[in-house]
């Protein structure tokens, strides 16, 4: 982990930005003296001593008695960081409590169930998808990171062995620039898929004509993607999704999505 992401997760349990600092050079350094801290760690020197008093009194650090000048050392981590980090974990824990209380006993808020998803939730949210459904998935694919791809084709060779129907297209026009076409070529027919080349250039995870992920992935930047999570379509979404998936997916399909459209 990096000195930054040690920073930050160490100001998500309570300490400034100057603590956290002082801290990790005094690990870091094992034992050391104000001035060697304040130099490791970027601390001003005018601060130093106070930044120490605050660690030792919340019982990070302590300092080694009878030593001339003063030295101080880290208390072993998972010792003196457990109290913080349960107290966090409590404090979430209460928070969370009482926001699911007032959501639930809430007349005038409005329940929306399509979530705006960014980045890593994303994919995570595609995941969740392929792992709930009971029945059928419909998966339409025009570019997905490498390792993602992987993913989710591993998900849908699950739901294969679940009995589930899965239906599935690929665009191999991006995907075979990171993907061996012969590889995708095969997965299509592992699937009985076919590729295709959409208008839009937007992928779609479809469980159980229930919910829909669709997904837009930019190849330049594929952590900087965007997707929709619509959870529960209804009767309406269903004919909705039943309309788009005959019109954007294989003609073999048809005659299995109107029996469950």
């Amino acid at each position: 982990m990096a000195d930054q992401q040690l920073i930050n997760a160490l100001r998500r349990l309570g300490l400034t930005e100057y603590e956290a600092k002082a801290y990790i050079a005094i690990i870091e350094l094992g034992q050391a003296e104000a001035f060697e801290i304040a130099r490791r760690s970027g601390v001003p020197r005018t601060r130093i001593y106070d930044i120490l008093s605050r660690l030792e009194h919340n019982g990070l650090i302590q300092r080694i008695r009878e030593s001339r000048p003063a030295l101080y050392t880290a208390i072993p981590p998972e010792r003196s960081l457990e109290p913080l980090r349960r107290r966090l974990f409590e404090e979430i824990s209460q928070a969370l409590d009482k926001l699911k209380m007032i959501y639930e006993s809430s007349k005038t808020v409005s329940k929306c169930n399509v979530l705006l998803l960014r980045g890593s939730q994303v994919y995570e949210a595609g995941i969740e998808l392929l792992d709930k459904a009971r029945e059928s998935i419909l998966a339409r694919i025009v570019y997905l990171p490498q390792e993602v791809f992987g993913e989710f084709i591993d998900k849908l060779r699950e739901c294969r062995r679940r009995k589930i129907q899965v239906y599935l297209s690929i665009d191999l026009r991006l995907l075979k620039e990171e993907i061996p076409l012969n590889s995708l070529e095969q997965i299509l027919e592992e699937f009985n898929g076919r590729s295709f080349s959409p208008p839009i250039p937007f992928s779609f995870l479809v469980s159980d004509f229930q919910d829909l992920l669709i997904l837009y992935v930019n190849p330049g930047q594929p952590r900087e993607c965007y997707g929709f999570f619509v959870q529960e379509l209804g009767e309406v979404g269903k004919i909705m999704i039943s309309r788009i998936i005959k019109e954007h997916f294989l003609q073999d399909f048809r005659s299995n999505l109107s029996s469950s459209g």
